[in-house]
């Protein structure tokens, strides 16, 4: 059940129709009454039960109309009657026996309190379930704004409801200092462009303390009632708790955000100053001993200094390239351009990336017979086979073996690279591909790198339209699959 808001002019259109209708029932019961009583007087009923016909029809009027007039009104009509049709003289409205005024009297006593007391009844009854209506419809009206999200949301709630249930149209205008970088402004559909202030019901939209905004309601210049005023004021009151609560989340999240953006920086710097410091001091160290000893080493030794500076260096390299790929792929910058690649080439190029460990016989490499030729970034997914390779080799033990596979799937180029090592932490499975995941390596100079390649990897194979997988081997070790669409070069 719902309780609904009439407007002014179709409250008065029903007062009227009602007004009738209580007319032609008052016109109706005492007919009724008067037939009824004639009857039984004809029966040689007494007229001293007659009256208790005539106080049955008062109570019905009282019963079948609303307030005291019409209940008065069959009291007074009953008492004419009665004195015309059953008191000597009888035809006229003189009396002549004493007795009879006395039972007219009190017939007109208990009338009229039988009838007051019906009436306040009725009234308690209506009052009572017009309160249940407003209850249930301000109940609803919490409800709606329960779980709602979004300022556009949560005020379109509330101008949905004073427009259907009041029929006025309403306009909001939100605080620009609280809710700037949004819309602010919210109309019903046929809320006037132009509107004299006086035609205009103003209530503030404040939280505890705060102003939040003002809601206007165009209505005519009758008084709003209680029931539309109630209503409105509900409807105003629970928008500015919701509209707080989401201000309050805005506010959070963006403070969360913050605080996460300094950690964020802070780990980078952090991260950043250990994988460059790591090679740096690596190709210091050899270059410094062949600037110092070199008369006194041998060609062999020069080779493996100048072999360790070329490794580092490629380290570094990789470490600065991954730093800069992860800030395009933050920024929105990273642009994937593809053109049809050879998948051998692409493998060849990512080996003479790692060619330091390619060099220990720890590299296996299986590429099929056939030439397949897949539409890529050849940067990108070199970058995205470099690291895979150099994760596998950090991160799997000095004596393990590396496969790096390529094969031909169902519509798509799958490439894996496994390893026999310990495999992946459980408790890093989850967020393997995010930014700055990294575990300890077991070698003197290991220390939590900056977890980038990873997510850098995740990042440009999802916007080849592919996807990235990893998973433990039931035998022991690690395996990487990244699946690539594949589609056969046209022409």
């Amino acid at each position: 059940m719902r309780l609904t808001l009439p407007s002014n002019t179709i409250k008065e259109e029903n007062m009227v129709k009602a007004h009738l209708i209580y007319v032609l029932w008052l016109i109706v019961v005492c007919t009724a009454t008067t037939s009824l009583s004639i009857l039984m007087n004809s029966m040689g009923i007494g007229k001293e039960n007659t009256l208790m016909i005539f106080l049955m029809g008062v109570l019905a009027i009282t019963v079948l109309t609303r307030g005291y007039f019409y209940g008065f009104i069959a009291s007074i009509a009953s008492l004419f009657i009665f004195n015309y049709f059953f008191t000597e003289p009888l035809h006229s409205f003189a009396i002549s026996n004493a007795q009879d005024y006395i039972m007219i009297a009190f017939f007109l006593l208990a009338s009229l309190i039988c009838g007051t007391m019906s009436s306040k009844f009725q009234l308690q009854t209506q009052i009572a379930k017009k309160n249940v209506q407003t209850a249930e419809l301000l109940y609803e009206i919490s409800k709606s704004f329960l779980n709602l999200t979004g300022t556009a949301g949560i005020v379109e709630n509330g101008m949905r409801y004073i427009q259907k249930y009041t029929g006025y149209e309403c306009c909001v205008i939100l605080e620009v200092e609280k809710f700037g970088s949004m819309e602010t402004r919210f109309s019903t559909e046929n809320y006037p462009a132009l509107i004299s202030a006086d035609d205009l019901y103003r209530l503030p939209i404040k939280d505890l303390s705060n102003p939040m905004g003002t809601i206007s309601i165009a209505r005519v210049k009758l008084p709003l009632s209680y029931e539309e005023d109630i209503l409105i004021k509900t409807v105003v009151y629970q928008m500015a708790l919701v509209l707080d609560r989401e201000f309050i989340y805005n506010e959070r999240e963006r403070i969360k955000l913050a605080m996460e953006s300094e950690h964020l920086k802070s780990t980078l710097l952090r991260s950043i100053s250990h994988d460059i410091r790591t090679p740096l001091t690596g190709i210091m160290g050899a270059s410094s001993l062949i600037l110092d000893s070199y008369d006194s080493l041998d060609e062999e030794s020069v080779k493996r200094l100048a072999s360790d500076i070329n490794e580092e260096s490629t380290r570094l390299i990789t470490s600065v390239q991954n730093i800069l790929d992860m800030t395009r792929i933050s920024e929105g910058h990273l642009v994937v351009k593809k053109e049809f690649e050879a998948v051998e080439d692409l493998i060849n190029q990512a080996i003479t990336h790692v060619a330091w460990f390619a060099a220990q016989d720890r590299l296996m490499v299986e590429v099929p017979e056939d030439i397949i030729l897949v539409e890529t970034d050849g940067r990108l997914m070199v970058q995205v086979l470099v690291n895979l390779l150099d994760n596998a080799y950090k991160h799997s033990g000095n004596d393990t073996k590396i496969i790096l596979r390529v094969f031909q799937g169902d519509r798509c180029v799958v490439f894996e690279v496994e390893d026999n090592g310990n495999g992946i932490d459980e408790s890093i499975k989850s967020t393997l591909f995010d930014g700055f995941v990294t575990m300890p390596r077991n070698i003197s100079d290991s220390s939590r790198g900056v977890g980038l390649g990873l997510a850098i990897c995740k990042a440009i194979v999802e916007a080849h339209g592919g996807k990235i997988l990893a998973n433990n081997k039931p035998e022991g070790g690690a395996i990487f699959r990244i699946e690539i669409p594949y589609e056969e070069e046209k022409g």
